[in-house]
C-alpha cells in the first residue's frame, strides 16, 4: 500500500478544481465544434447530393462502370446520412456553420485557446484552479501517445528520416546562429545557450535539459521559457491561415509547423487546427526533433567548451536521463504494435478493437491540454520576456519559420505523407 501511496502527490486534491474546470470547458468546446461540423456537413450534403444523383443518372444511362456508380453511390450515402442527422432538405442550406467551421476555422482547437485566453486575461482565474490549469497541459502527451496507432514504420522511416535531416539542420543552424548571436552581443552563456537550445529543438524540454548544463539561472529560465512561449503562441494563431492563404498542403504545414514552432503542445494544436494529416506529419516530425535533444545538450557542451561538466553531479549524460521526454518511448511502442498488424489489437478505424477504442478517446487529451493552454495564457507574463535575448530568439525563429516555409515547399507534399499503412 505504501508503494502506490508514494506514487500519488500529498497534495493532489489542489489540482482537482483546475482539473474539473478545464473538463467542463473542453466538454463545452467539443459539443460545440460538433454542432458545427455537423451543420456543415449538411450544408455541403445540401449541394452536392442534387450533382451526384444526376452523375449517377447518367452514368446508367450511359451504362457507365459499374464500379464507378458503385463509388458515387457509396458517397450519395454519405451524404444523404449528413442530411438526416439535421433533418434537412435538398436545397436546405446552413452557410453559418460553413463559414464559421470552414472559412474561420473555427474549431475545438481555436475555440479552447482564444476562449481560454478571453477568459483568463477579462474575468481572470481564481487561484483556487491555476494548479489544476498547470497540470493539464502535459494531458496532450497521452494523446501523442495514443497517436502512434495510426502510423507503421514505413512511416517513420520515409517521413521521419525526412523530417530528422531537415530538423537536424534547422536544429543545429539555428542553435549556432543564435548561441554565437548572444556571445557577440554580450549576452551570458547560461541566458545564450539555453535560448540557443530552445529555440533549435522543441521549447521548453530544451531549455530544461541544457540548463543544469550551462548553469542557467532562474531568471534566465523564465527569460528563455518565456520568449519560447510568446513565439509559439503568435505563430499558433498566424500560421494556420497563413498556410491556407497560402495553399500549402496538410503534409507540407504539418512539417513546417514541426521546423518552426517551438513548444511541442502548440506545435501539435496548430497542426491538429489545420487538419488529421498536418496533424499526422507534425507528431512524427516532432518525434524525430524530440530525439535530438541528447545531440543538442552535447553541442552546447562543445560550443561553450565546458570541459569539466562531467565532473559535476549534474552531468551531461545524468541531465538527458533525468529530462529526456519518455512519453516519445510510448509513441514509438505503438508504433511498432500497429505495424505487427496483430489482429486482436486492430486499427484505429476497426470499430470495436482496442487500437480503435484508444484512437477515440485521443482527441479529448488533446482537448483538455488545449483548455490548460488557453487558460494559462497571461498577457501580462509574456510580456516580461528578456529584451536583448527576446529580439535574438524570436529574430531566430522568424527566420527558421520562412526558411522552413521554402523548404517544405521543395519537398512537396509526397515524402512527408503518412500512410498508416495504406
Amino acid at each position: 500500500m505504501s508503494f502506490f501511496n508514494s506514487m500519488i502527490a500529498p497534495d493532489w486534491k489542489k489540482f482537482i478544481p483546475g482539473l474539473l474546470l478545464c473538463a467542463v470547458f473542453a466538454f463545452v468546446v467539443m459539443n460545440i465544434h460538433h454542432l458545427l461540423a455537423t451543420y456543415h456537413k449538411a450544408d455541403a450534403a445540401s449541394i452536392k447530393i442534387p450533382k451526384i444523383e444526376k452523375k449517377i443518372a447518367d452514368l446508367k444511362s450511359a451504362r457507365g462502370a459499374p464500379g464507378e456508380i458503385a463509388s458515387l453511390e457509396h458517397q450519395l450515402h454519405k451524404y444523404q446520412k449528413a442530411l438526416k442527422k439535421v433533418n434537412g432538405k435538398v436545397g436546405q442550406r446552413w452557410k453559418w456553420a460553413t463559414f464559421l467551421y470552414e472559412t474561420c476555422q473555427f474549431k475545438y482547437v481555436a475555440m479552447l485557446l482564444i476562449g481560454g485566453i478571453i477568459i483568463r486575461n477579462t474575468i481572470g482565474i481564481p487561484k483556487v484552479f491555476l494548479p489544476g490549469i498547470g497540470i493539464a497541459r502535459p494531458l496532450i502527451k497521452p494523446g501523442i501517445i495514443i497517436l502512434g496507432v495510426h502510423y507503421v514504420w514505413s512511416d517513420v522511416v520515409k517521413v521521419g528520416g525526412t523530417g530528422l535531416i531537415l530538423t537536424a539542420f534547422f536544429i543545429f543552424g539555428t542553435a549556432l546562429t543564435v548561441m554565437y548571436i548572444c556571445r557577440k552581443k554580450g549576452v551570458s552563456d547560461g541566458l545564450g545557450g539555453i535560448m540557443g537550445a530552445g529555440t533549435g529543438v522543441c521549447g521548453v524540454s530544451a531549455i530544461i535539459a541544457t540548463a543544469p548544463v550551462v548553469r542557467a539561472r532562474p531568471l534566465e529560465m523564465a527569460y528563455a521559457i518565456g520568449t519560447i512561449l510568446l513565439f509559439g503562441t503568435l505563430m499558433l494563431f498566424v500560421m494556420p491561415y497563413l498556410g491556407q492563404w497560402l495553399h500549402v498542403s496538410q503534409p507540407q504545414f504539418g512539417a513546417w509547423a514541426a521546423i518552426a514552432i517551438l513548444n511541442t503542445a502548440q506545435l501539435i494544436a496548430a497542426a491538429e487546427w489545420y487538419g488529421d494529416e498536418a496533424r499526422n506529419t507534425a507528431v512524427l516530425i516532432n518525434a524525430a526533433r524530440i530525439m535530438l535533444i541528447p545531440f543538442i545538450v552535447m553541442y552546447t557542451v562543445w560550443f561553450y567548451g565546458l570541459k569539466d561538466v562531467n565532473k559535476e553531479s549534474t552531468g551531461v549524460w545524468n541531465t538527458i536521463k533525468n529530462k529526456f521526454p519518455v512519453f516519445i518511448l510510448g509513441f514509438f511502442a505503438l508504433v511498432l504494435l500497429n505495424s505487427l498488424h496483430i489482429s486482436a489489437l486492430g486499427g484505429p478505424k476497426a470499430a470495436g478493437t482496442p487500437f480503435w477504442a484508444m484512437n477515440a478517446v485521443y482527441k479529448w487529451f488533446f482537448a483538455l491540454g488545449f483548455a490548460g493552454i488557453g487558460l494559462s495564457i497571461s498577457i501580462d507574463d509574456m510580456k516580461k520576456s528578456g529584451g536583448l535575448a527576446f529580439l535574438i530568439g524570436s529574430g531566430a525563429a522568424t527566420a527558421k519559420m520562412i526558411l522552413g516555409l521554402i523548404a517544405v515547399m521543395i519537398i512537396g507534399s509526397e515524402l512527408l505523407k503518412v500512410t498508416g499503412g495504406h
